[in-house]
């Protein structure tokens, strides 16, 4: 069993009305040549470092970022474009959610191993944090821009096993403000 404490999360489903500024805030300036979906995963994953009291992430610890549809906004509009001759390059740019990793990195001037897994579970991505990360930890997020979009993140640092009671976790509950630890047990994610 692997136990990690949840250190700091950002639980931006759906992110405020203000989000854009708050990002420009942290960044200094407006980001440019990015797209909504990558501004999403930025303006989270800063939220929940920050939550967590860090500005930087460790070069051992690992950034996982899933997501059910990845870029579907901007790929739809690349298709689109293909019609007529090739994507933009922009549009193609922001068709690549690998992109949100390499902007992450660059901010938070980090060097590490980063993956990011689509149509999958944040449950997964926690089993995969589990057998791949070491004592750093994990900044583990799931960005989605459909349906008024959302920004979910967790900053978790492995532990020793906690006396709270834990139960088969959802989606829902390893996100929420109640967890405080997350168990990978087997197959299974438990929170606590």
């Amino acid at each position: 069993m692997t136990t990690f404490a949840i250190q700091g999360r950002c639980l931006a489903v759906p992110p405020p009305l203000d989000w854009r500024e708050q990002l420009a805030g942290m960044l200094g300036a407006k980001p440019r040549r990015i797209g909504n979906w990558a501004e999403l995963g930025l303006y989270g994953a800063l939220n929940c470092l920050a939550e967590a009291g860090e500005k930087e992430l460790p070069p051992d610890a690992l950034l996982l970022l899933g997501s059910q549809r990845g870029t579907y906004v901007p790929t739809g509009q690349a298709l689109e474009q293909m019609h007529d001759d090739l994507p933009m390059p922009l549009t193609f740019l922001q068709t690549q959610p690998s992109q949100l990793l390499a902007l992450l990195a660059a901010q938070m001037r980090w060097r590490g191993h980063a993956a990011f897994i689509a149509g999958g579970t944040p449950q997964t991505l926690l089993e995969l944090a589990a057998a791949q990360c070491g004592s750093a930890g994990v900044l583990l997020g799931w960005v989605d821009e459909m349906e008024g979009g959302g920004s979910l993140w967790l900053r978790l640092k492995p532990c020793e096993i906690s006396g709270g009671k834990p139960v088969v976790a959802s989606a829902e509950s390893m996100f929420s403000l109640e967890a405080t630890h997350l168990y990978v047990v087997g197959n299974g994610v438990q929170a606590a």
